[in-house]
């Protein structure tokens, strides 16, 4: 059984879960846009088609274009893109299944391993934090999310 005071912590860390979730989720959305967007670019730039379309212009043009191509898969390989949009999906997916674990801790607070089930959630969240830290940070796109969750939560209250 949880003291009122941990059951209370217990909210706080299921409302932050949520938000870490939609965080991560948005994250992810935005890096799988870059890669498709910087994939398609690549494959028409280096099909024939835009070797027949750029033949007729000045010469520097389709040099211009293969330094675009490289620049652009350099950047995807440099920073790790697809590790990115993997590591993000799966902090999206550890945050939400931390969210929905404290809630039912939040309903089952006074049970006898209330405690037990706490301490690992605890864990969990822990080593989620540790992964979250080689992503970035965005304080607005966390700004967002907070407010988002942070009124659901203030009408779930009130009903």
């Amino acid at each position: 059984m949880l003291t009122r005071h941990e059951a209370d912590r217990v909210w706080e860390r299921m409302v932050e879960a949520e938000v870490r979730s939609f965080y991560f989720a948005d994250l992810a959305s935005r890096y799988t846009k870059r890669k498709q967007i910087i994939t398609g670019v690549s494959f028409f730039l280096s099909s024939g088609a835009a070797a027949t379309l750029v033949g007729k212009l000045p010469a520097w043009l389709p040099l211009l274009l293969s330094i675009i191509v490289a620049i652009v898969t350099a950047y995807s390989i440099a920073i790790g893109l697809d590790r990115c949009i993997k590591t993000l999906t799966e902090l999206h997916y550890q945050w939400n299944h931390l969210s929905a674990d404290y809630e039912r801790l939040w309903n089952h607070w006074r049970e006898d391993d209330a405690e037990n089930v706490l301490q690992e959630l605890l864990k969990r969240a822990r080593e989620a934090s540790e992964i979250g830290t080689e992503m970035p940070y965005d304080s607005k796109l966390v700004e967002k999310w907070q407010k988002m969750v942070y009124s659901r939560f203030q009408q779930t209250a009130t009903v």
